[in-house]
């Protein structure tokens, strides 16, 4: 470093940049700094301010003095003529390039006419990696001269090293609000002790599922777990890691049905940087994410084929690269399948691969559909009721022996999602006075009973008698989902099995 006396700013720069470490905050830092820089260049008002692209205008961020927003210290805000932006961006250009005409300053002056007030205004731009963060304006007590501009010059790296400092800080200020959002949402959910996420019927209906369940969960081998949409896949899942060895790791769910085939992979095994149009930055995929833990991957049937062979060579031997990567990577991850559809014959029409159902199915566990545990219904309603009463009206609901009749008669094609669904919109009818299950339920399903046909016919005709209520129409309030109080995707699914057309309802 050269001598002091050939750079008499030198102490000023380097309390500049003390001040920069020191203060994260914009204000503190103008604060700091403004009463130095005034010994060497009295000022009037010292300010820095952003640009605002979007409404052509430069926000007053930090002011020394400290500005009074309307009132004579000055606007917060102050529009740009037409070009303005142009002139700026080309002048911050040609200064991060130190090519800038002497002239220059005095064009971005004129474009700024609304801060000038007809005395003398020293400008600068605030760049960090050639981008274009704020402006610096001084407005000197007369004429600055070469070394009052020199000084502004100088002092433009350690004000954008403040601007950036600020920047970043509110960039965290607003990812923590973003985060503690999030786990105020997640808090308020465990609080309300979701019931669908509860094994109700363990000792009764799902008392031999339980028992392969407490069986598998102290291995770390695959499970696959079968039943109808509706019927509780996610709970055993929950329930095989909660009872495992893994129980403190991550719990991850992968509905492999909602993924884009094109993004599959990046989903499952993440994706490096620049590997595809739109790839940012490097991204973890859910292996990564459940190292240590389960991966509970929903709908695993509805996998494309190239995504079969790379799941296949996870379970074979761990390892696997990220999209666009070439380094091999490992993850312990355990990992549960579930799907609602009949593998086996999938298989058999080579539209799923039979190395990969070995792998998944080492411990198949088949879920009974609620038709065939009616003795859990009583149990499930009031477990039902109780939640929904506690959310919705503050206070504990239970089904009468009159409710219990109607819902044990019900034939239940959604399983114990749409008991949940009856048993809620129960509870909204009754206004917190009840549960209205005869209204919730709609009409009867069959015009006869049960026993009238096989479980196919049965479904068959209830779907078809909500779709002629509906007149075909599938969603909405009015829809057949609604009346049979089912997912659409799970009534379409259910009528693509059956081979019902809808259209035959429409007119």
């Amino acid at each position: 470093m050269e001598p002091t006396s050939r750079h008499p700013n030198i102490q000023l720069l380097v309390q500049a940049w003390r001040e920069v470490g020191r203060h994260l905050e914009l204000e503190e830092f103008v604060e700091a700094i403004a009463p130095p820089l005034a010994a060497l260049l009295p000022f009037a008002r010292l300010r820095i301010a952003r640009i605002d692209r979007t409404r052509a205008r430069i926000e007053i961020a930090a002011s020394a003095p400290p500005a009074v927003v309307g009132g004579a210290e000055g606007p917060a805000f102050v529009p740009l003529g037409p070009g303005a932006l142009d002139v700026i961006d080309r002048w911050a250009a040609a200064r991060a390039s130190r090519s800038y005409a002497p002239d220059a300053r005095d064009r971005v002056r004129a474009s700024l006419g609304a801060v000038d007030r007809g005395g003398w205004l020293v400008l600068g731009p605030l760049l960090r990696d050639g981008e274009l963060l704020g402006l610096l304006l001084v407005e000197p007590k007369g004429d600055p001269g070469v070394e009052g501009l020199r000084l502004i010059d100088e002092l433009l790296d350690p004000f954008s090293g403040a601007v950036a400092n600020d920047t970043r800080l509110a960039e965290l200020a607003r990812l923590r609000e973003a985060a503690e959002a999030e786990n105020r949402a997640l808090r308020t959910r465990l609080a309300r002790q979701d019931i669908r996420e509860t094994v109700v019927g363990a000792t009764s209906g799902l008392r031999t599922v339980m028992e392969r369940v407490e069986q598998v969960a102290r291995t770390d081998a695959p499970v696959l777990v079968l039943g109808e949409t509706g019927s509780g896949k996610e709970v055993v899942a929950r329930e095989i890691h909660a009872r495992s060895a893994r129980a403190n790791g991550p719990f991850l769910r992968v509905n492999c049905g909602a993924i884009p085939a094109e993004l599959v992979d990046s989903e499952l095994f993440g994706h490096e940087k620049g590997s595809f149009t739109g790839a940012v930055s490097m991204r973890l995929g859910w292996f990564e994410r459940a190292d240590g833990g389960t991966l509970f991957l929903d709908e695993v049937a509805e996998l494309p084929p190239a995504a079969q062979v790379r799941l296949l060579r996870v379970l074979q031997d761990g390892t696997f690269e990220r999209v666009g990567g070439e380094r091999s990577l490992h993850a312990d991850v355990r990992l549960v399948a579930a799907t609602h559809r009949e593998v086996q014959s999938l298989v058999a029409q080579q539209q799923f691969r039979e190395d990969l159902w070995y792998r998944i199915s080492v411990f198949p566990i088949r879920l009974p559909p609620l038709r065939e545990r009616k003795q859990d219904i009583p149990a499930l309603a009031r477990h039902f009721a109780s939640s929904a009463g506690q959310r919705l009206h503050g206070t504990v609901l239970v089904p009468s022996a009159t409710d219990l009749e109607l819902l044990a008669a019900w034939d239940w094609p959604g399983n114990v999602r749409e008991l949940a669904a009856v048993i809620e919109r129960a509870a909204i009818l009754g206004n917190g006075e009840g549960l209205d299950v005869a209204t919730a339920l709609g009409p009867p399903p069959l015009p006869g009973s049960a026993a009238d046909g096989s479980l196919e016919d049965v479904s068959r005709r209830t779907i078809e008698a909500a779709l002629d209520r509906a007149h075909g129409r599938i969603e909405g309030p009015t829809g057949a989902a609604r009346v049979l109080g089912v997912n659409p995707s799970t009534l379409r699914s259910k009528m693509q099995r059956l081979g019902i057309e809808w259209s035959r309802f429409r007119g």
